[in-house]
């Protein structure tokens, strides 16, 4: 029996993956030379809401991508397992955020893949013995 919380979780998931998957389906018609109207009509959305979602993806093309953000939304959904999850997250190649511009006090941090962790964890839809696991996995590596 799922928690509330779990319940919750399940729901954003479910959702954020939804929309990741419109996305997808949005370009991947428009690539194989599909009108917006006819993309609008085929996904339910109006034609304007078409051209903001090829401009989205055309601006930012990492939406698209695996992240393990999207494996743990895949877990939350139901689409896999927990260990299937945690393998995956075992093997990620992590990057860490850094300076924008490297000696410039006032720069701006770009976000690496571990920030995508560290923001499950503190949604929830992680929970700490998985969050240490992870961190132990990174830092052995990382010796």
């Amino acid at each position: 029996m799922l928690t509330i919380q779990d319940e919750l979780a399940q729901v954003f998931a479910i959702g954020e993956l939804n929309r990741m998957d419109r996305l997808r389906a949005c370009a991947k018609a428009s690539e194989k030379g599909l009108g917006q109207a006819d993309i609008a009509m085929r996904l339910g959305v109006s034609q304007p809401e078409v051209h903001r979602m090829l401009r989205k993806i055309n601006n930012f093309p990492s939406l698209l991508q695996e992240t393990p953000r999207v494996v743990i939304l895949q877990f939350h959904a139901e689409k896999i397992s927990h260990g299937q999850m945690m393998q995956t997250l075992r093997q990620w190649p992590f990057t860490f955020g850094e300076e924008a511009e490297t000696g410039n006090p006032e720069s701006v941090l770009t976000r690496g893949s571990w920030d995508e962790i560290t923001d499950a964890f503190h949604r929830d839809l992680i929970d700490i013995d998985d969050y240490e696991e992870l961190v132990r996995v990174v830092t052995s590596t990382a010796e």
